[in-house]
């Protein structure tokens, strides 16, 4: 009997405890976010974020935040979702005001280059000094290092929280008239370069004949030869098909533009803790996609631009330190509106 009566105790006692396992799993917390236990399933309030980007729906730009979309769904069992507006839609393709939205909050997310980012702030240009990378994984060292932190603090200055940096990538001289192997080789070439200060500075070291003019122009000002080249990365470039019009191109790590992966401050800020760190580490993964995805398409355009009959130069170490030397100037030159400290941040000088 007493044997029996343990028996019965103990099964009574394990049954409890199983009762007691796993009751707390789906029980949501206030304000959609549930509490998360270690084998629980955490619930999300359903939100809709809009992305907003310049570039096209076919761009690596575009492919990032529907990475980040199906990475983020995943991550909260569906209850953040991605809406995708490529070419500045939703502000009539203005791409200062796509940033300007995100800043306001009317769009959630977004993706825009630093050079647009300089002309609410010259610090943003610190990514586009002569040489500042050596290489891709140099570039990525330093925007997810110390370069790139500093930068993060300029963009919360402005409203905005940063998810991670992607590539724009390394920005390649093209031009009709011959091969740029070296310093004299871009004298005297009409360059068509983007707007920016800095940019413009650095081709007129090299002693170019720069200008600038809408991207939408650029194609027929080369085909008519009011100019005789321009700057881009390749992606930007083929999408344009400027190598129907361009018979060389130096491939090099001359300039660079980077892609803020930016989230409205006041949204990430009003986020539990734990989903904000979902979004941190979905978007560093979706940046991180884009980038590898970028690069992959820099070496199929060189092959395709390669078979269409085009000029593919790599410079040699000593024609890279001619470049260097001519356009060092830059770095004094634009130290105080860059600030000594951003400068420091990436070259630790």
């Amino acid at each position: 009997m007493k044997k029996f009566l343990a028996l019965a105790l103990a099964l009574v006692m394990t049954t409890a405890l199983l009762a007691g396992c796993g009751s707390s799993s789906s029980t949501p917390a206030a304000s959609g976010a549930a509490s998360a236990s270690g084998s629980g399933t955490t619930s999300y309030e359903a939100q809709t974020w809009k992305f907003a980007c310049s570039a096209t729906e076919t761009s690596t730009w575009v492919e990032a935040a529907k990475k980040f979309g199906d990475l983020i769904g995943e991550a909260t069992n569906g209850a953040i979702t991605i809406e995708y507006y490529p070419a500045d839609q939703l502000t009539s393709g203005s791409q200062t005001d796509g940033i300007q939205a995100v800043m306001d909050g009317t769009t959630e997310i977004s993706m825009h280059s630093n050079l647009i980012y300089s002309s609410f702030d010259p610090r943003f240009n610190v990514v586009s000094l002569p040489f500042l990378f050596g290489s891709t994984d140099d570039a990525d060292a330093k925007l997810d290092g110390d370069g790139g932190a500093a930068l993060q603090d300029v963009l919360a200055e402005y409203g905005l929280h940063c998810m991670g940096i992607g590539e724009n990538g390394f920005r390649h001289p093209t031009n009709s008239k011959h091969e740029i192997a070296s310093v004299a080789d871009m004298k005297g070439l009409k360059m068509r370069v983007a707007g920016s200060a800095l940019l413009n500075r650095e081709y007129e070291l090299w002693g170019a004949d720069y200008a600038n003019a809408n991207w939408s122009e650029v194609f027929t000002a080369l085909q008519t030869g009011t100019y005789d080249g321009q700057e881009n990365p390749l992606p930007t470039a083929d999408a344009a098909s400027i190598q129907e019009v361009q018979k060389y191109v130096t491939y090099w790590t001359g300039t660079y533009d980077c892609l803020f992966f930016c989230m409205n401050k006041d949204l990430y800020d009003s986020l539990p803790a734990d989903l904000q760190a979902i979004v941190d580490d979905c978007g560093q993964q979706a940046v991180e996609y884009q980038r590898q995805i970028n690069r992959d398409q820099d070496q199929q355009i060189l092959d395709k631009w390669k078979s269409a009959g085009v000029t593919v130069t790599e410079l040699a170490d000593d024609a890279v330190q001619g470049f260097k030397d001519a356009s060092a100037p830059c770095y004094d030159e634009f130290s105080d509106e860059l600030t000594p400290d951003l400068i420091s941040a990436f070259t630790g000088k």
